[in-house]
C-alpha cells in the first residue's frame, strides 16, 4: 500500500448555503417565511421590510367553511387541570400530610386526567401505606371534573355513572366483569349472562356514551394552530379565477440609511461587511420570487386539472398525482412536494390543504378513474345511510361501490379506508 498525497477528480453534489436556503423557503408556510425574515433582520442591517398584517384563522379543521372576513385571534391564559384541581383542593378540609399526598397524585395525573402510575409506587415514594393512598385517591376522585384520578376507562365510566346517579348493578358488572364484551358488541351472549333485556343493555349503552372518557383533556391547551390561504379561489363572470392572497405578499428591500455606505472607500471593513449581507439579501429576494413563481404555476395548473372540483365541489375531485402536475409545469416531483407543504387554498367551499388536490386512482368499470377521495366520501355515505341495526359489511360496501357507482376495489381497501375515515367496523356499529 502507498502512502503519500494524491489528486483526484470527482463529481459530487454540494449543498450550499443558498441552495438549502431556496429548499427551505419554497416548503416554509407564509408564517414561517415571516418568521425566517424577522430573525434575517436582526442580523442583517441591510433588510427592510414591512410585516404584513396577516388575515388568519383557526386551524380546526382543514376543510370547515370559512368566512372571507377574517379577524386576528390572540391567545390568552388558560386554566390547567392541575391548576382547576388544587384551587379545588383549598377547600377541602384535611392536614398538611394528607394534602401533600394529594397534591402528589394531582401532578401524576397524565393529560387525560388518568393516575397511570401504581399506587404500590406511590405508596414507596411518599412512605406511606397502600391504605393511606387508596384513601387520599378517593378524595381526588371527588373533585371536577367527574372521572378524574381514575386508573382505567372503566373505573372513569363507574365513577362519572355514580357522580350522576345513574350506576345500576347491570352497568357495574358490565364495566367491572364484562366491559369487553360490551365493547364490542356481543349483547346476545351478555343477555343470557346477566339476565337482562336488549332494552336494558341498549340504555346502558346510551348512558355510556353520554360520559367523558378523558375528562382531563378539555384543559389541555396547545399552542393554537392559525392558517393562512396562500391562494383564494373564486367563481367571476362563469369563470374559475385563483388570487394570491395580497395579505401574504412578503417583499423586502435594501436600508436606504445603509445603502450609500456600500461604496465608501473610507471603511473598506465596513464595505466588506455590508457587500457580504448584501449578497444575503440578493439570495433571499431570489429566494422569494422562485418560492412566488413555483406556487403560482402549480396553482395555475391545479384550475385546470381540478376544475370540476373548483367548480361543482370536493365529490369531484380527480385522480392526480404529484408527478403527473411536475410534468405538467416542468419541474420534479420533490418540488411539488416541497412547494405545497403547509400551503392552503381558500375556496367556495371551505380551506383545503394544497396537498389535498393530490389523490391516487381507483379502478373503475367506466372509462374514467375515480379518486381515492370520492371513494372515502362514498363510504362515508353509505354508513351514514345505513340501518344500525343492520349495518353494511365490507362485503356489502366492496358490492356496494361496484354495482352502483362502477368501482372495484378490494374488502381489504374498503377496510383501510374505513380505518382512515375512523369508521368502526359492522360489528361495533351495530346497535340492538
Amino acid at each position: 500500500m502507498q502512502i503519500g498525497l494524491f489528486q483526484h477528480q470527482s463529481l459530487r453534489l454540494a449543498m450550499s448555503k443558498e441552495l438549502s436556503q431556496a429548499i427551505s423557503l419554497l416548503q416554509y408556510s407564509s408564517l414561517e417565511v415571516l418568521a425566517f425574515l424577522q430573525e434575517q433582520a436582526l442580523h442583517n442591517p441591510l433588510i427592510d421590510f414591512h410585516e404584513p398584517n396577516f388575515s388568519i384563522q383557526r386551524n380546526h379543521q382543514h376543510q370547515s367553511k370559512v368566512s372571507p372576513n377574517y379577524q386576528e385571534i390572540g391567545f390568552k391564559e388558560r386554566e390547567t387541570l392541575t391548576d382547576h384541581l388544587m384551587l379545588q383542593l383549598m377547600l377541602v378540609k384535611m392536614n398538611e400530610d394528607e394534602r401533600v399526598c394529594v397534591e402528589y397524585l394531582i401532578h401524576s395525573l397524565d393529560d387525560n386526567g388518568y393516575l397511570t402510575e401504581e399506587i404500590d409506587e406511590i405508596a414507596q415514594s411518599l412512605k406511606k401505606p397502600n391504605h393511606v393512598v387508596e384513601k387520599m385517591l378517593d378524595i381526588l376522585q371527588q373533585l371536577e371534573p367527574a372521572g378524574v384520578g381514575a386508573r382505567s376507562l372503566q373505573e372513569c365510566l363507574l365513577l362519572q355513572l355514580k357522580r350522576k346517579d345513574r350506576l345500576t348493578p347491570e352497568a357495574e358488572l358490565i364495566l367491572t366483569q364484562y366491559f369487553e364484551d360490551f365493547a364490542y358488541k356481543k349483547w346476545p351472549q351478555l343477555v343470557k349472562k346477566l339476565s337482562v333485556s336488549l332494552m336494558q343493555l341498549k340504555q346502558i349503552h346510551d348512558d355510556l356514551f353520554m360520559l367523558n372518557p378523558r375528562p382531563g383533556l378539555s384543559y389541555v391547551h396547545d399552542h393554537e394552530k392559525f392558517i393562512v390561504p396562500d391562494f383564494i379561489v373564486k367563481r367571476e363572470h362563469n369563470q374559475i379565477i385563483a388570487y394570491a392572497n395580497e395579505d401574504v405578499e412578503l417583499n423586502i428591500s435594501i436600508n436606504n440609511r445603509y445603502e450609500q455606505s456600500l461604496s465608501d472607500q473610507h471603511h473598506p471593513e465596513v464595505v466588506s461587511y455590508l457587500q457580504e449581507k448584501y449578497r444575503e439579501i440578493q439570495w433571499i429576494v431570489k429566494g422569494l420570487s422562485t418560492r412566488k413563481k413555483t406556487l403560482r404555476d402549480i396553482m395555475d395548473a391545479l384550475l385546470i386539472e381540478q376544475h370540476t372540483f373548483f367548480e361543482k365541489g370536493p365529490r369531484y375531485l380527480k385522480p392526480l398525482t404529484m408527478k403527473e402536475l411536475a410534468s405538467i409545469i416542468d419541474v420534479h416531483e420533490s418540488t411539488i412536494s416541497r412547494a405545497t407543504k403547509n400551503k392552503y387554498v381558500q375556496t367556495p367551499f371551505g380551506m383545503f390543504d394544497m396537498k389535498s388536490f393530490f389523490t391516487n386512482s381507483i379502478q373503475s368499470t367506466v372509462d374514467a378513474d375515480t379518486s381515492t377521495a370520492y371513494v372515502k366520501t362514498l363510504l362515508q355515505q353509505y354508513v351514514d345511510q345505513e340501518d344500525k341495526k343492520s349495518p353494511y359489511s365490507d362485503q356489502k360496501l366492496v358490492d356496494l361501490l361496484d354495482s352502483e357507482h362502477n368501482i372495484v376495489i378490494s374488502r381489504r381497501t374498503v377496510a383501510k379506508y374505513r380505518d382512515q375515515l375512523k369508521i368502526l367496523s359492522s360489528s361495533k356499529r351495530k346497535t340492538f
